[in-house]
C-alpha cells in the first residue's frame, strides 16, 4: 500500500446510521429475532481519496498477484461471504469464503443471496428518481401533498427526506400488520414530526418508508411490484427478490453471529432469525436481498441512467450534511458508498460514479468488532490507489 492510501485520513462515522434507524427495527420482534447492538452505518475506516489516474491508460493487473492481494485482506479480517471486485468494467475477483449453512456445511459461492438492510434504500431513492423523471413527482414537493394528515408534512421536503433532514421518527414497532397498506397505517398513526429538527441530519429509516408509500401511491402499484419490475425484471437479476422467500432458495445464505460478543473468530455458534412482521415493517428500508454481481449490476445501471435519466444522477447523489449521505447513499467526489446491517448479514459497496470500479463485499456473518466494511474499505483504498497486483 502506498503513503498515499496509507496516510487517507481517518474518519469516525457520526453515531448515527443504523444506531438510530435499527433502533426501532429490532425492538419488539418476536422471540426468535435477536436484536443487534447499535453501529453506524456511516462509520468508515478511512475516507477513501482514490489516486488521480489518467484515462487513456488502463493498467492490466497481475491475475495471481491481485488475487493473492485480495485473498490476505479478506482473510485478516476473517470475512465470511461473498466478494466481488471489479475495475475497468470487468471482474477481476469473486469469492465465497465460509458457510452459507454451517450445520450441513454448505459454502458460501459466487451467486449466494444476502440480506441487504439499508442499502435498500438506495433502490427507493432511485425508483423515487424514476417518478421525478416522468414528472409525476418534484423533489421539491412538500410531505404533505401526499400524506397531509403527518403533523408539520408541510414544512416537510421529499428532498430533506431522502437526506434524513426531515426531522421525522418512528415511535412504535407494529403488533400486528399483513400487507403494504397496514404498514403504511401503522406508520401515518405513529410517526412525530420534530419541526426544530428540520435540515439538521437524523438517521431515520421512516423517511424512506413513506418515501415508498409515495412510489406506491403515483405509480399505483405495491411498492414489490415497483421495485421488481424496474430494478430486478428490468436489470435482468436472477438472484434477487424479496425476502418474505428468501430462505427457500437453494443459493440461501444463512445469517449468524457470535454468541460472544468480543469474539471475531467465526464459530457459527448462533443463527440470526427474522419474523414476518419485522420483514413487513421494514417497508422500503430492509426487505431486499442480492447477490455480490446483481448488487453490482444493479448500483451500476442506477448510475448510467438504466433506472432514472442519467441527467438526474447528480440531482439526486448530493450530500445533504457532513454525513456525505445523500439519496440514500453515502456520497463522495468520486464513488458513492453503501452500508446496511441486520439480523446476521452485512452489506457494503463501494462504486466509482462512472460505474467501472467496484467493491461488494456481503456477508452473513455479524461481528461488531470485525466489520466486513472494513475490509471492504481496504480493498477500495488499493483498487483505486494503484496498488492491487504490485
Amino acid at each position: 500500500m502506498n503513503s498515499k492510501v496509507v496516510g487517507a485520513v481517518l474518519a469516525l462515522g457520526t453515531v448515527l446510521g443504523l444506531g438510530g434507524g435499527l433502533a426501532w427495527w429490532f425492538n419488539g420482534q418476536t422471540q426468535q429475532t435477536k436484536a443487534e447492538p447499535k453501529v453506524s452505518s456511516s462509520s468508515i475506516v478511512r475516507q477513501v481519496k482514490p489516486k488521480k489516474k489518467a484515462p487513456a491508460k488502463k493498467r492490466k493487473l497481475a491475475p495471481a498477484a491481485t488475487t493473492r492481494q485480495i485473498d490476505a485482506v479478506l482473510q485478516a479480517n476473517r470475512f465470511v461471504g461473498t466478494a466481488l471486485v471489479v475495475h475497468h468494467g470487468q471482474t477481476i475477483y469473486q469469492q465465497g469464503w465460509g458457510y452459507a449453512d454451517a450445520a450441513n456445511r454448505q459454502k458460501n459461492h459466487v451467486n449466494s443471496v444476502y440480506q441487504l438492510a439499508s442499502i435498500q434504500k438506495s433502490f427507493t431513492a432511485g425508483l423515487l428518481m424514476k417518478l421525478v423523471g416522468e414528472n409525476k413527482v418534484a423533489l421539491s414537493d412538500p410531505l404533505s401533498k401526499y400524506y397531509p394528515q403527518i403533523a408539520g408534512s408541510n414544512q416537510i421536503t421529499l428532498r430533506e427526506m431522502l437526506d434524513m433532514k426531515s426531522g421525522l421518527v418512528l415511535t412504535a414497532f407494529p403488533n400486528s400488520i399483513r400487507t403494504e397498506q397496514q404498514m403504511i397505517k401503522f406508520i401515518l398513526n405513529n410517526v412525530i414530526s420534530q419541526p426544530t429538527k428540520i435540515g439538521r441530519w437524523h438517521y431515520s429509516p421512516v423517511n424512506f418508508m413513506l418515501l415508498a408509500g409515495i412510489i406506491q401511491k403515483v405509480s399505483g402499484e405495491s411498492y414489490q411490484d415497483y421495485f421488481t419490475q424496474n430494478i430486478i425484471d428490468a436489470g435482468n437479476l436472477q438472484h434477487s427478490g424479496f425476502v418474505f422467500d428468501m430462505a427457500n432458495r437453494s443459493d440461501y445464505s444463512q445469517g449468524y453471529t457470535n454468541s460472544k460478543t468480543g469474539s471475531v473468530l467465526p464459530t457459527y455458534d448462533t443463527e440470526y432469525g427474522e419474523s414476518k412482521l419485522s420483514m413487513l415493517y421494514q417497508f422500503g428500508t430492509g426487505q431486499v436481498y442480492m447477490s455480490v454481481n446483481d448488487l453490482f449490476q444493479a448500483e451500476r445501471n442506477m448510475l448510467l441512467g438504466k433506472v432514472y435519466p442519467q441527467k438526474d444522477v447528480n440531482v439526486l447523489l448530493v450530500p445533504g450534511s457532513a454525513s456525505m449521505y445523500g439519496g440514500g447513499l453515502y456520497v463522495y467526489p468520486t464513488y458513492v458508498r453503501g452500508h446496511g446491517l441486520a439480523y446476521g448479514y452485512e452489506a457494503t459497496f463501494l462504486l466509482s460514479k462512472d460505474g467501472q470500479d467496484g467493491v461488494v463485499l456481503l456477508s452473513n456473518y455479524y461481528r461488531a468488532n470485525q466489520l466486513s466494511q472494513t475490509a471492504a474499505i481496504q480493498l477500495w483504498n488499493l483498487l483505486e490507489g494503484g496498488n492491487l497486483g504490485k
